[in-house]
């Protein structure tokens, strides 16, 4: 076997591209390959040091924090393992990664807070010395409805007041590729002059996944529904039920392109959101 111990998957992809790829494919492909590497910290990663909960976690990510749909993380999970498998058939390593995933429909994963959660969840962080950063996360989310990666796109010239003097995040790095403007209220302005301050390895998604797990595990039992994405859930719910909003205004906040998408969050009504609601009284 070929000694690549220090070639990254990122690198043996960009040096396979050509034999992996048609050229009209490629492009995309590599991009794909890159956020890959650029995951947690995976850039660091040689390619032969690879697990299946490596891409588990990714792929996990794709779908629970950046609101992809499974089809789409499926075609980052194609992309990957074929990289393997040439690594594979060039005998540079000597096993493709063992790897299944299943997801079930993003429906049966939605799963909410209550306020009093979302107040449990911040206290939590602002009391652990080295991630009270991720107390300004949880305001953020529980309080504009913004994905995990939105919020970490937010640079300091995009926060802005507008002329009725009201705070807003202008966004350019979207789901849909479109811009955004999300209105914030004093919790979410003041958590996001917070996280301005913060030096950029306080981004990296490794901590954020370690913070984030082990307050799931002290306060959620561990419940792996309970993602950073709940909170996003937990907005769009609380504007349909507390402030009584429209579809077309909520589709508005939250980005989406059609109805359809907001009705997966206005009209679900399971006994969790129900209780969710309830807890506003």
């Amino acid at each position: 076997m070929t000694d690549i111990k220090l070639v990254s998957f990122l690198d043996y992809t960009l040096e396979e591209a050509g034999r992996l790829w048609h050229k009209d494919h490629k492009k995309k492909s590599i991009a794909k390959a890159e956020k890959f590497a650029q995951f947690a910290d995976y850039s660091t990663r040689s390619i032969d040091d690879y697990k299946p909960r490596h891409i588990h976690k990714f792929l996990d990510y794709l779908t629970d924090e950046r609101g992809l749909s499974n089809e789409t993380a499926n075609r980052y999970c194609a992309m990957i393992i074929k990289v393997f498998k040439q690594a594979y058939k060039n005998q540079d390593i000597d096993r493709v990664p063992d790897f299944t995933w299943k997801k079930s429909d993003n429906e049966h994963r939605m799963t909410f807070f209550t306020p009093p959660q979302v107040d449990e969840i911040v206290k939590y962080f602002r009391a652990a010395s080295r991630d009270t950063w991720m107390a300004d996360f949880t305001l953020i989310g529980a309080n504009t409805g913004m994905r995990l990666g939105e919020i970490r796109s937010i640079s300091h010239n995009s926060i802005y007041q507008n002329v009725d003097g009201i705070w807003h995040v202008h966004l350019t790095q979207t789901k849909n590729g479109s811009t955004r403007e999300v209105p914030l209220n004093d919790r979410a302005r003041y958590a996001l002059l917070n996280l301005d301050n913060l030096p950029e390895k306080y981004f990296r998604m490794w901590k954020f996944y370690r913070a984030w797990g082990a307050m799931r595990k002290d306060l959620l039992g561990g419940d792996e529904n309970y993602v950073f994405h709940s909170l996003r859930h937990t907005f769009a719910t609380r504007m349909a039920n507390e402030e009584k909003l429209n579809a077309f205004i909520i589709a508005k906040l939250m980005g989406h392109r059609t109805l359809k998408t907001t009705d997966k969050y206005v009209k679900l009504v399971p006994e969790q959101a129900i209780k969710a609601v309830n807890a506003l009284n």
